[in-house]
């Protein structure tokens, strides 16, 4: 495998360091009304415990192997999946001195180090079919070298099936790929993912976070130090906001159905952020309307996402305490 693969690890998962989570809640909160501007702080964010159980195949060492993934029904947060259609690009990563423990404790934390992977590979599913082979992975057109870059105690190999093609970003499963000589076994199937993520949540004992519930909204991330797990945030890491709007649910209910955040929400608004530590709620859209105002008497959610870490659970998750403007 090409070790150049190397420079796209550090976007897709490199985060360091796992200090505690701050219980400083930060200066009383100002006039939101009138400053227009949403702080968010450490005290704000959800408490997340996951880990990834990723499973593993063991296949015949140094030689050809299929791979199929015909029976991926669901993703790593149980979100259906159309196997032909939904998967883009099957990747194969090598970890040279990582075992499948080691390799799974770093993407539940999201804090594997650039120079822990070795190597990677990737297949197109232009044809939208099930079904690809290792020989036909390249990195951009060198193939892999099976006989001796695929080989018991060469390290750890982790197959990564994505939607789109971007690298490090789309995961939908993840699977370990274990060569060995004692195994004649040439094809691998990936299951369904449901079940890969195992996590709990709490909701209840952020503080929540103030804000005026007509515009202007300015977003800012800046004094982050930890995610919801405690690890050090990067917060260029963050590619997108969301905000949903849940009628007749409460904090329990969100607890418990995680993993459904988008899809249990009345209302869903989304912006893109392209580098930076600010977003403007304003330019949040639902896909055809712009988000206007925090309204109704159900609860609303803020969090912020990275489409590029495996771990799928968002950086920084908030409940939100809308205050009208003095006078209203």
């Amino acid at each position: 495998m090409n070790i150049n693969a190397r420079i796209w690890i550090l976007s897709a998962l490199a985060l360091t360091g796992c200090p505690a989570k701050s219980d400083d809640s930060g200066p009383p909160p100002a006039d939101v009304c009138s400053e227009g501007t949403v702080a968010l702080s450490d005290a704000n964010n959800y408490a997340f415990q996951g880990s990834l159980d990723v499973p593993s195949i063991t296949t015949v060492s140094g030689a050809d192997v299929q791979v199929c993934w015909d029976e991926l029904t669901t993703d790593i947060q149980c979100q259906p999946v159309d196997p032909a259609a939904d998967i883009d690009n099957v990747g194969l990563i090598r970890f040279a001195n990582l075992s499948q423990d080691e390799v799974k404790e770093g993407l539940s934390k999201n804090n594997l180090n650039q120079s822990e992977m070795s190597g990677y590979v990737e297949a197109r599913n232009d044809a939208g079919g099930t079904c690809t082979t290792l020989s036909a992975m390249s990195f951009f057109g060198t193939p892999i070298d099976l006989s001796q870059e695929y080989t018991d105690g060469g390290g750890t190999y982790m197959l990564l099936l994505t939607t789109g093609t971007e690298l490090g970003k789309g995961a939908r499963m993840l699977t370990f790929l274990a060569p060995s000589t004692a195994s004649d076994v040439t094809r691998a199937d990936v299951g369904a993912g449901c079940g890969v993520l195992d996590f709990t949540v709490d909701l209840h004992s952020l503080t929540s976070l103030p804000v005026c519930s007509d515009a202007p909204w300015t977003v800012d991330w800046s004094a982050l130090t930890v995610d919801g797990e405690g690890n050090a945030v990067n917060a260029l890491k963050v590619d997108s906001v969301m905000l949903g709007y849940y009628e007749g649910r409460g904090v329990s209910d969100i607890e418990g159905d995680f993993l459904d955040l988008e899809q249990s929400a009345t209302a869903l608004y989304t912006v893109d952020v392209a580098g930076g530590t600010t977003a403007d709620l304003s330019t949040a859209t639902n896909g055809a309307d712009a988000f206007t105002g925090f309204t109704g008497d159900g609860l609303w959610l803020l969090a912020l996402r990275c489409s590029s870490c495996y771990n799928p659970a968002p950086i920084f998750l908030t409940v939100l305490a809308p205050t009208a403007p003095t006078g209203d």
